[in-house]
């Protein structure tokens, strides 16, 4: 009996293994675009259009992908998708996310505005990569970049309101 339980034990810890060597390296993302779709006196929404590649040679069902964005340093919006989609082993996948942001958090970035003609964004998040039970996985994800302060963007200059 005392044996059975230690063959048990030990076969449960190398299916665990083995389950861990199977986590596919994470997607890299990138912020390809941003607009904005909505402004109010309230609030502002946004549609943040991302690029994702597949570097696994298998592969990869995201269940969900959801991000802070930060501009100029001010945390401005939250969102999430909302479909699941595949990307292909080794290619790249495109994913639009709406953003909300309180009139509070855009008036903090319009100060930071004045003269610049682009825009420093980091997202700060999550990639939820399906599979059944322990097989899913959820991956953070961190981007920094600059997007030029051009279209619908715009509007957040406090020269253009």
């Amino acid at each position: 009996m005392n044996f059975t339980r230690t063959l048990s034990a030990i076969l449960l810890v190398s299916v665990l293994f083995a389950c861990a060597a199977l986590r596919p390296a994470p997607p890299e993302v990138q912020l390809t675009g941003l607009e904005i779709t909505d402004l109010s006196l309230s609030h502002a929404n946004f549609l943040a259009r991302l690029q994702l590649y597949n570097p696994n040679g298998v592969s990869l069902d995201i269940k969900g992908l959801k991000f802070t964005l930060f501009l100029n340093d001010v945390r401005v919006a939250d969102g999430q998708t909302a479909k699941a989609f595949t990307i292909p082993a080794e290619q790249r996948g495109e994913a639009s996310i709406r953003l909300s942001s309180s009139l509070f958090n855009l008036y903090q970035l319009t100060r930071k505005l004045q003269d610049q003609d682009q825009i420093a964004f980091r997202i700060d998040g999550e990639v939820k990569i399906g599979g059944l039970g322990i097989l899913s996985t959820t991956i953070p994800i961190e981007r920094e970049g600059v997007l030029p302060l051009s279209g619908t963007l715009n509007q957040l200059r406090p020269d253009t309101r």
